[in-house]
C-alpha cells in the first residue's frame, strides 16, 4: 500500500511513537491525582512532554502549551472563550474546524465575521488585508497553509500587522506544525492551534493550544485538575485552567516522541523532502494534462488536481481499489476553498516524511492507465 494522505493523518508513525504510546499505556495513571508512584511518574512524563513541545515551538515557558484533543478543540477554545468578541477577520481558506465555529458565533452571538482570501497568483494582497484590518476586528484568524492547495500564508507579517491594529491573532497550524520551522514567540501570535497526528507524527486524539502570556481566555471545560480540589472554581494558573479532566497521557507521550524524531531529522530536511515530492508530482500531472490546484510561492507538500471527465471521489476509489494507493477526493472539509477554486471536489495528494519518489512515480503511472481507460 502507498499512503499519500498525510494532510489528514500522517502514516506510518516512527517506531519510537508506537513504543512511547504502548509503554505509557502499561503504567499510566492520572497525573497529579495521587501520591503513589504511578501518578508521580505520569505527572513527570506530562511535564517533560510539555517542555519538549514548548521547546519545539520556541516557547520558553511550557505552561503556555495546553494539551487538547487536537486543533479542532484548540480552535473552539479560542472562538468560544474570548470575552467580548464582536468582530473576526478570517484570512485564508478555512478548514471546517475553523469555519463552522465562526459561522456559529456569527449566527448565535451576533459576531461579525469577515472572510478574505488575499493569496493569489501574484502573491499576498497586502492592500486587501489592510482594508480588512481597517474595520477593527477583535480577532484575526489565519489558516497558515491551505489543506487543499498547500499554499502558505506569511504568518509573521500578518500577525504583526494585526497586533498593530489592536487585534488578537489565532493561527491554525494544522498543515504546518512539524513541517515548517515555527518560533511562536518571535511570530507573536496570541493563540496557535496544532494537531499532534499530522506533521508532528503523534497519535490521533492529541494536540495543543499555545496561549501567549497575558492573553485573556475563559476555560470551556471545567473539571478536576488534581490541585486545589476544595475550590468550586477552576484554578487561574496555566496550564491547569484549561486542562480539566484526565489528560491523554499515552497520546502526550506519543506526541513528545514524534517531536523528538523530527528534531533529529530537522524540519528543513523534512520540508525539502516533501517539496521535492510535490514538484515531482506536479511535473508528472502537467504531462498528463491534469488540472492542478496549487499556485506558485511558498507551500507545504499538499497538492490537489483533477483529471478531466473523472469525478475526484471516483478516482480516489479506483486508486485505492485497483492500485492500493491512498489519496483523498472530494471537498477535504474545506468547501470555501473549492468554491474559490471553482471546483466541486478534487483529488488531494499529500506526501509525508516516509514517502519516496518511486511511490510518486507509481501514482503517476496508475493515473496514466486510468486516464487511458477512460478515453
Amino acid at each position: 500500500m502507498i499512503y499519500l494522505d498525510n494532510a489528514a493523518t500522517s502514516w506510518p508513525k516512527p517506531e519510537s511513537v508506537y513504543r512511547a504510546v504502548d509503554q505509557t499505556l502499561r503504567f499510566a495513571a492520572n497525573p497529579g491525582r495521587g501520591e503513589h508512584r504511578l501518578s508521580r511518574e505520569s505527572a513527570r512524563l506530562v511535564l517533560q512532554s510539555r517542555e519538549a513541545v514548548a521547546g519545539f515551538f520556541g516557547v520558553q515557558d511550557s505552561r503556555h502549551i495546553i494539551f487538547t484533543s487536537g486543533a479542532t478543540e484548540s480552535i473552539n477554545m479560542v472562538i468560544y472563550g474570548l470575552p467580548g468578541l464582536r468582530r473576526v477577520l478570517s484570512v485564508g481558506y478555512e478548514h471546517n474546524s475553523l469555519w463552522r465555529p465562526l459561522e456559529d458565533v456569527a449566527r448565535t452571538k451576533n459576531v461579525v465575521v469577515q472572510y478574505i482570501t488575499p493569496l493569489g497568483p501574484e502573491g499576498f494582497d497586502w492592500n486587501a488585508y489592510e482594508e480588512a484590518l481597517a474595520c477593527s476586528p477583535d480577532l484575526v484568524t489565519v489558516t497558515h497553509a491551505s489543506n487543499v492547495t498547500g499554499q502558505v500564508h506569511p504568518l509573521a507579517e500578518i500577525a504583526q500587522m494585526a497586533r498593530a491594529a489592536g487585534a488578537l491573532v489565532l493561527a491554525d497550524l494544522s498543515q504546518t506544525a512539524g513541517i515548517l520551522e515555527l518560533n511562536l514567540a518571535e511570530i507573536e501570535v496570541d493563540f496557535a492551534a496544532f494537531p499532534g497526528h499530522k506533521g508532528l507524527l503523534g497519535p490521533q486524539g492529541i494536540g495543543g493550544l499555545y496561549i501567549r502570556d497575558g492573553s485573556v481566555l475563559r476555560p470551556g471545560r471545567l473539571g478536576g485538575t488534581g490541585g486545589n480540589s476544595a475550590s468550586p472554581y477552576m484554578p487561574e494558573q496555566l496550564p491547569d485552567k484549561f486542562e480539566g479532566g484526565t489528560l491523554n497521557v499515552p497520546g502526550i507521550a506519543g506526541l513528545a516522541a514524534g517531536v523528538s524524531f523530527l528534531q533529529q531529522k530537522t524540519l528543513r530536511r523534512v520540508h525539502a523532502h516533501e517539496l521535492a515530492l510535490r514538484q515531482r508530482l506536479k511535473d508528472g500531472l502537467e504531462a498528463l494534462g491534469a488540472v492542478i490546484f496549487g499556485g506558485e510561492g511558498p507551500s507545504v507538500g499538499v497538492l490537489s488536481f483533477n483529471l478531466p471527465g473523472i469525478d475526484s471521489r471516483e478516482l480516489a476509489f479506483i486508486l485505492d481499489d485497483q492500485y492500493s494507493i491512498c489519496v483523498r477526493g472530494g471537498l477535504h472539509c474545506s468547501p470555501r476553498s473549492h468554491q474559490a477554486l471553482g471546483t466541486t471536489g478534487a483529488v488531494r495528494v499529500s506526501p509525508g516524511i516516509f514517502n519516496t519518489g518511486e511511490e510518486i512515480d507509481t501514482l503517476l503511472s496508475a493515473l496514466e492507465q486510468i486516464k487511458q481507460a477512460a478515453e
